[in-house]
């Protein structure tokens, strides 16, 4: 079934809503519209994944593949997450992978592990200067994703 931004937008927004507190959502939609505008401000590399079949997920893909790069969704009794390269991680070497983890356990309280999925909370991504970090990392992941 495919969907539009928007309507994929509003879906994950409305999801949100249903666990997060009042004072966390502008918040929280901050750090989405930011994702957003990120990856539509690079339509050479990233693309809105319409297909997406999970009520209340947002993805984009890496242009010219398959891959999803990057993947939110609300969180039962917690925090919405973003995650990177969600089931391909794989095309990551270990020593990237591993700075990748690195540069996550740097802005969450959350420690990621070994072959832990490359995630990190809105929570930590609330201050620009946390979204900065995630966008560098975001860059560096996409020069080494083709």
């Amino acid at each position: 079934m495919s969907t539009t931004l928007p309507v994929a937008r509003e879906a994950f927004i409305t999801a949100m809503n249903r666990d997060t507190g009042g004072s966390d959502r502008p918040r929280y939609m901050a750090v989405l519209d930011a994702l957003i505008d990120w990856s539509l401000a690079r339509p050479e590399q990233l693309a809105f994944r319409s297909d997406e079949s999970a009520r209340g997920v947002l993805s984009f893909l890496r242009v010219g593949s398959n891959v999803v790069f990057w993947s939110v969704r609300p969180m039962r009794s917690d925090c919405p997450q973003i995650e990177l390269l969600p089931r391909a991680t794989s095309i990551l070497t270990d020593e990237h992978r591993g700075e990748a983890r690195e540069a996550l356990n740097a802005l969450s309280r959350e420690v990621l592990e070994g072959d832990d999925k490359l995630r990190i909370g809105f929570s930590a991504m609330k201050s620009p200067a946390s979204r900065d970090a995630i966008f560098k990392l975001m860059n560096d992941l996409l020069d080494k994703v083709h």
